[in-house]
């Protein structure tokens, strides 16, 4: 469709079917005393949010169908993946903002796994906790299968850690202590992730630092929907995830998980919380090279790094807690997610020389842009970065969803799960100061060099030929024996 005149742009408008009779009738009679540059008019409609930069796009395009999902009205794409694309939608009866994942059809095209992923649904809707994202509803539109879930304006651990570099120890202990508090309330009803990893958990509020204001609040993803559907939500060739074999993502998992996804329990969420751990204090993952297979065999067969080799300023506790999290057997790791909650919560205190972070950007409030807007012909650029889209405690738990900056105490608030407090989708400051050398003017011995990854995966596959030469020996020797035995 041409956008070049205030009557086409208009006519545009009025066939999106976004707005009521008389609205666009309103609307039609402002836009007349604005000019005769469609592209003043547009750039009016997205300052006054008469309409977002996303549906503005489909409006030009004629593709505003696109738009209605049930009774939802979109307003943005927040990302897309292998197991479908997550949108920001109005619910038009109730008028609130959600997160709607349309699962994409041929993951449900098979009756049983369509079964179990309605199962499933229900079952995670049952869950109310702080740290873990709500799901209110789920139907089908038009063959298009969808969730409503709760909207976190707010980053994902991976995107935080991309966008401004490794975090300090009590950063990263608080998020990951209400990562625990979430995982064990989770756990407590049955419920086993089977993909905890960064992207998988969301930080909104202020970030936990020394300048924060008010507290950071995370809260877990796709709780109860990786096995549903037998797929993970990243399409980037990393993940294994044939129904009934292997779910999950090989940077994250744990060794038993691997060999059989289905029967694994909480402590395999426990293993990949201490991956995320080593993520998020170094920048990368345990065993950040190789093929999924590969990563998997290292999981199995190799111990992790040291951390304390790659981030000298991390306590002897820390790296112990990581150590145990990423025990080979189950049997060494912690027993509950609400045991790692409280072994953290020390952890989460800031000295008080700590460094100055700021907790949030100061707010964009220039006008948009001229290249933002879509141009009067049918050409239009790209859109806008998107933000990102994501009790009953045992004795031992201590519940305190979100602790402010400073650290747990008796006086800390915790921040409800329906807070809707406006926040900015990225609280995070565009750069930090080097650290400084734990101990000024003392020199350190250099750790001694890790081992070639190619090495230990050329002896881990040696093992495994090995393994099978000798079954396939003791296959011929039992076959000679019958047939001699048989003369």
């Amino acid at each position: 469709m041409q956008i070049q005149t205030p009557e086409s742009l208009v006519q545009a408008l009025r066939d999106s079917r976004l707005y009521a009779a008389e609205e666009m009738t309103a609307l039609a009679s402002e836009l007349a005393t604005l000019g005769d540059d469609p592209q003043v008019l547009m750039r009016h409609l997205i300052q006054t949010r008469r309409i977002t930069l996303y549906q503005l796009r489909k409006v030009i395009h004629g593709k505003s169908s696109e738009l209605f999902i049930g009774p939802y009205i979109v307003l943005d794409k927040l990302g897309e993946g292998g197991m479908g694309r997550v949108y920001r939608a109005r619910q038009t009866r109730l008028g609130r903002v959600v997160a709607i994942k349309v699962v994409r059809a041929h993951l449900l095209s098979n009756p049983i796994v369509r079964g179990r992923y309605e199962r499933e649904v229900l079952a995670a809707a049952a869950l109310s906790h702080p740290n873990i994202v709500s799901v209110f509803d789920a139907g089908v539109d038009d063959g298009r299968y969808y969730l409503e879930m709760e909207f976190v304006d707010g980053i994902d651990l991976a995107r935080l850690i991309r966008a401004h570099g490794v975090l300090s120890v009590p950063e990263a202990c608080e998020y990951l202590r209400q990562a625990a508090l979430g995982l064990h309330h989770a756990h407590e009803q049955g419920f086993v992730h089977r993909d905890i990893k960064p992207s998988n958990i969301v930080v909104s509020g202020e970030r936990h630092v020394p300048a924060a204001t008010e507290p950071a609040c995370v809260k877990i993803l796709d709780m109860g929907l990786v096995r549903a559907v037998g797929f993970e939500e990243e399409a980037g060739g990393t993940d294994l995830t044939r129904d009934g074999t292997v779910v999950g993502t090989p940077d994250y998992m744990a060794p038993e998980q691997a060999k059989n996804s289905s029967t694994v329990d909480r402590r395999a969420d426990l293993y990949s919380l201490g991956g995320t751990f080593y993520f998020l204090l170094t920048g990368k993952p345990p065993f950040p090279v190789g093929s999924p297979i590969e990563k998997i065999l290292k999981h199995q067969l190799d111990p992790p790094p040291p951390l304390q080799a790659a981030r000298p300023d991390v306590p002897a506790g820390l790296a112990q807690i990581v150590a145990r999290l990423m025990a080979k057997k189950p049997a060494d790791r912690f027993a509950t997610a609400g045991d790692l909650a409280n072994a953290l919560a020390p952890l989460t205190r800031f000295t008080s020389g700590a460094e100055e972070i700021r907790a949030r950007p100061a707010p964009n409030t220039g006008a948009l842009a001229a290249e933002t807007l879509p141009p009067s012909s049918i050409t239009v650029p790209p859109l806008l970065p998107p933000p990102s889209t994501i009790e009953t405690p045992s004795p031992q738990a201590e519940e305190m969803p979100c602790l402010p900056p400073g650290g747990a105490g008796p006086g800390s608030q915790g921040v409800s799960a329906t807070d809707a407090t406006p926040r900015p989708s990225d609280r995070n400051p565009s750069g930090r100061k080097n650290r400084r050398p734990p101990e000024a003017g003392r020199r350190r011995a250099k750790p001694p060099p890790p081992p070639d990854p190619a090495v230990r995966t050329s002896h881990a596959l040696i093992v495994v030929a090995g393994v099978v030469a000798v079954l396939i020996a003791l296959g011929i020797l039992g076959l000679v024996a019958a047939v001699a035995f048989g003369r």
